[in-house]
């Protein structure tokens, strides 16, 4: 499942947990959230700088620092201004909304609000969210891909799961030299597993494994071989993408 970090900042302690109540029983087949609270303003900001923050849900009124001076710094950091932030409002006069958009809030909800409404709002915002950030996160990933072309290959692998790590609340990752059968990287395979990985690998016609469950891909690289193989991941777009990149990244380096 896909991670989603998720801050709620709201004076009211009851409504941050109203609202983290409703994702957690709505049922959602593609996101792991994981929430983060605020109280007040100084508070929010602080949390956004030091996390890696998927959506914000800020209310205007907040102590300390208001909702809009929040959104304001938000969106003048370079590093934060991709976040996106959905406002709380007891005021629903044009005006502030207005002054919602003109500061770049991607929404306004008026309290008192729904929280399935808070809920359908993050959702859908979560699944353009993916689209942008498959598309942005592989551009980063050939930048760093190209800036190893001539560093060792058992540098790819720690690369790559940092990179499914983030955006996966959990999969498997083994990488595997296809002559001497040695595991270089490997993220919760057992013994066992490995074995039969490998097996099937050697001769495909005698060991059978259920391809539906992995996801290979195979690297040439200075004359070497290698394999990468991803476990309950063959159909995510990530991956997909990561694959394509990967084998991109095989044919310039093994020339």
């Amino acid at each position: 499942m896909i991670v989603k970090n998720v801050l709620i900042a709201d004076e009211n302690e009851y409504i941050r947990k109203a609202i983290i109540e409703r994702f957690e029983n709505c049922f959602d087949s593609v996101h792991h959230f994981v929430f983060f609270e605020a109280a007040d303003g100084e508070e929010a900001l602080n949390k956004i700088g030091e996390n890696n923050i998927h959506v914000a849900i800020i209310d205007t009124n907040l102590p300390k620092i208001s909702g809009f001076e929040v959104l304001r710094t938000i969106k003048k950091s370079s590093v934060k201004a991709h976040v996106p932030v959905i406002l709380l409002s007891s005021n629903i006069h044009r005006a502030t909304r207005s002054k919602a958009y003109e500061l770049g809030a991607i929404g306004v909800i008026p309290k008192p609000f729904s929280t399935l409404e808070v809920y359908n709002m993050v959702r859908s915002l979560l699944y353009t969210q993916d689209e942008y950030l498959h598309v942005n996160e592989i551009v980063h990933l050939i930048s760093i891909l190209n800036e190893m072309t001539n560093k060792h290959i058992f540098i790819v692998p720690k690369i790559v799961d940092e990179f499914l790590s983030e955006y996966f609340a959990s999969y498997r990752f083994l990488a595997l030299n296809s002559t001497s059968k040695e595991v270089i990287y490997n993220r919760g395979f057992g013994e066992f597993e490995i074995k039969k990985v490998i097996g099937y690998l050697n001769d495909e016609n005698k060991i059978k494994i259920n391809l539906n469950s992995y996801s290979i891909i195979r690297l040439n690289t200075k004359g070497e071989t290698y394999y990468f193989i991803f476990k309950i991941l063959s159909d995510n777009k990530r991956l997909i993408l990561l694959k394509k990149v990967l084998e991109l990244w095989s044919e310039l380096n093994d020339k």
